[in-house]
């Protein structure tokens, strides 16, 4: 199985490079029904055979022996993978699956399942991983004077790579880098994507992820708080960080779907100590998630309130019971009539300012994120060919825009910010 057109074809290009050029005396009768099919009839010696190979993009009918993936990583339906095309094999049969890493993807939480198997089964998936290093072709004449910082790191991690190999690396990475223009990654990240050193470094590296692996495996979020906020934990928060007199929280706040179907998520931090001390993470009604959020910020001392305006039932509910949130004022310059727009509006421009202010603080290390959803989110933030920065493929990203919304919030803290739409004469 290939993970698109073009792969089939090649990959089938193979299939008949290698039939070809089989010795006669091994070669068996083919009959070719499709142009990525071969069917053989009869064995080098005469002997009747129902035997087949071929590659497509899935599977449906039939038996399959033995079934080979490639790129599987990239296959973006792993449901109809693991539903339809794994099911044309049998207990007898075997399955195999390679691919380059691509980020967090739902490749990576099948693959680390199957690694930590401390006892497969025959019937269970195995895993290998293969460092660039360990072939031997990877490599240029020549020796090195100086060292990079990055080179240094490397020798360190694993002191039997040689000059020629670094060589070979750096050669390399300027290929990439050349080739690397207008789509979203360096040419260091794409080095790492396709010549990995190490599991976590493939991953970490796939799809050009926005936030440094490394840093937030270094993060240590604090113990959940038992005994506080009672009634927000029955509520299904997650306390990590009690209220304080004096100080001042604010509250972002990602909506689900109209039907509470997607998930939401409630982030409040600390606006002074940037600490994320609570958060609620699930699917619900957006009447219901108005109420646990009014709920929330009254405890957190009034808290300042922001709402992605992409679902205004929620705003709606909300405004109904609670009066210290975020809103926008517009005048008209020939009516000179107030427009009030509550809830936080991300678009081209705020999506962008939001994700950067972000990854700055987080970088700098003033942020104390404490909630695994959020770094989970932040580990499967991609950034992807079109330049665009979102959750990848099969992953989620609201628990951490809620993190983002409540830091903006910060910026707009009381008076509640205005903006002028167009400004009236002599105003």
């Amino acid at each position: 199985m290939g993970h698109e057109r073009e792969s089939v074809e090649m990959i089938f290009d193979i299939v008949k490079r290698a039939y070809t050029n089989l010795p006669d005396e091994l070669k068996p009768e083919v009959k070719t029904d499709t142009k990525k099919m071969y069917r053989f009839t009869h064995r080098f010696d005469g002997l009747s055979l129902d035997s087949s190979i071929y590659v497509a993009l899935k599977l449906r009918s039939g038996t399959v022996q033995n079934l080979h993936v490639t790129e599987s990583a990239y296959i973006k339906d792993r449901n109809e993978l693991n539903a339809g095309s794994k099911q044309a094999v049998p207990i007898t049969g075997r399955i195999t699956e390679e691919t380059t890493a691509n980020g967090y993807n739902d490749f990576f939480d099948f693959y680390t399942d199957s690694d930590q198997n401390p006892d497969p089964t025959p019937l269970d998936y195995r895993t290998y991983f293969y460092a660039w290093f360990e072939n031997s072709e990877y490599q240029l004449p020549g020796e090195i004077s100086e060292y990079t910082k990055d080179e240094l790191k490397i020798k360190q991690d694993f002191p039997f790579i040689s000059d020629q190999q670094l060589l070979w690396r750096r050669w390399k990475m300027k290929e990439l880098r050349m080739d690397s223009v207008g789509v979203g990654l360096s040419g260091t990240q794409l080095f790492k994507q396709e010549y990995p050193s190490t599991k976590a470094e493939a991953f970490q590296s796939g799809a050009g992820n926005v936030f440094d692996g490394a840093m937030i495996d270094a993060v240590k979020p604090a113990k959940l708080l038992l005994g506080a906020a009672l009634d927000l934990v029955k509520l299904g928060f997650k306390i990590w960080k009690d209220k304080e007199p004096g100080h001042e929280y604010v509250v972002g706040v990602d909506p689900s779907g109209g039907d509470g179907s997607d998930f939401a998520g409630i982030d409040v931090w600390d606006k002074d100590t940037l600490e994320q001390v609570a958060q609620y993470y699930g699917k619900i009604r957006p009447d219901e998630l108005a109420e646990i959020t009014k709920i929330a910020a009254v405890y957190y001392n009034e808290a300042f309130v922001g709402v992605e305006n992409n679902m205004l039932s929620t705003i709606l509910f909300l405004i109904k019971i609670y009066t210290n949130y975020f809103f926008t004022t517009r005048i008209d310059e020939r009516t000179r009539k107030r427009t009030k727009k509550v809830g936080w509006n991300t678009n081209t421009k705020t999506r962008n300012v939001m994700i950067d202010d972000f990854i700055i603080a987080f970088e700098e290390s003033t942020l104390k994120i404490n909630s695994t959803i959020t770094l989970r989110d932040m580990k499967t933030f991609v950034k992807k060919e079109n330049g665009k920065r979102e959750h990848a493929d099969g992953k989620h990203d609201d628990a951490l825009f809620a993190g983002m919304i409540a830091l903006q919030m910060r910026k707009h803290w009381k008076p509640a910010a205005r903006v002028w739409a167009t400004k009236p004469t002599g105003f």
